[in-house]
């Protein structure tokens, strides 16, 4: 599917190496943006992040992507939208746009690279492998790179594999940041969990536990996946 249609917007995605998928779209719903007035996405894609926080907050979004043709899909998206004034897509590295950044953001939100490098997990398509694998964005470079952009009231949010999220976790903590909240993620009401949204931030803090289940056992989208993507999504199976 080389666009797809949300409510309020429209995500062209045929040269992008990652298409939408639940992630991106469960972190967009779940992340707290609402009060945000800048926001930083990290390897931005398709942009639909950044379209997403755009649709629920008022904020100035920056959207960082170090692929050339998802970087000018990006752009193509955010121009293409009701938000395009304050929507602005960035083609470079992460590291190098920490460099030369002059402020600091409320929220910052990635849907991270997470399979790392030379493990037995491999891609053929460059342009894809660069944007699943952490070979020019390690999971420590995230973290190190988050805490200089993310201001002291600021909120780093995630979503990574289980296995995955722990070892962001101890990166995380080693740089200086504080885990706030976790969400568990249950593709099916009968599965175990296999992914997590994590809330990070720069002051110590009682971290908040808690679940969601996306999927039915039937297939179904369950009653909270609905509540939190009917702002989203077209199609009926998410109406309430």
């Amino acid at each position: 599917m080389s666009e797809f249609v949300f409510k309020q917007f429209k995500v062209k995605q045929q040269h992008s190496a990652m298409k939408i998928g639940t992630d991106s779209v469960l972190l967009g719903c779940l992340a707290e943006v609402e009060k945000a007035h800048q926001i930083l996405d990290i390897g931005t894609g398709t942009g639909i992040l950044a379209l997403m926080s755009a649709q629920r907050s008022d904020a100035i979004i920056d959207a960082v992507e170090i692929d050339t043709q998802a970087a000018a899909e990006a752009h193509f998206n955010f121009k293409s939208s009701n938000w395009s004034n304050r929507l602005y897509a960035h083609h470079q590295s992460l590291q190098n746009f920490a460099l030369n950044c002059q402020k600091l953001y409320d929220v910052v939100i990635c849907n991270p690279p997470y399979y790392i490098k030379d493990s037995n997990f491999s891609i053929n398509d460059k342009q894809r492998s660069i944007a699943r694998h952490d070979a020019d964005l390690t999971l420590n470079e995230l973290a190190n790179n988050v805490i200089k952009l993310l201001n002291n009231t600021g909120s780093f949010w995630l979503i990574l594999p289980t296995h995955e999220a722990h070892i962001f976790s101890d990166y995380a903590k080693q740089s200086g940041l504080f885990l706030k909240q976790q969400v568990e993620l249950y593709p099916k009401a009968n599965k175990p969990a296999n992914r997590m949204i994590q809330q990070w931030c720069k002051y110590q803090t009682k971290t908040i536990n808690n679940s969601f289940v996306i999927y039915e056992s039937n297939g179904e989208p369950t009653l909270a996946y609905k509540k939190i993507a009917q702002a989203f999504y077209i199609g009926k199976q998410f109406q309430l």
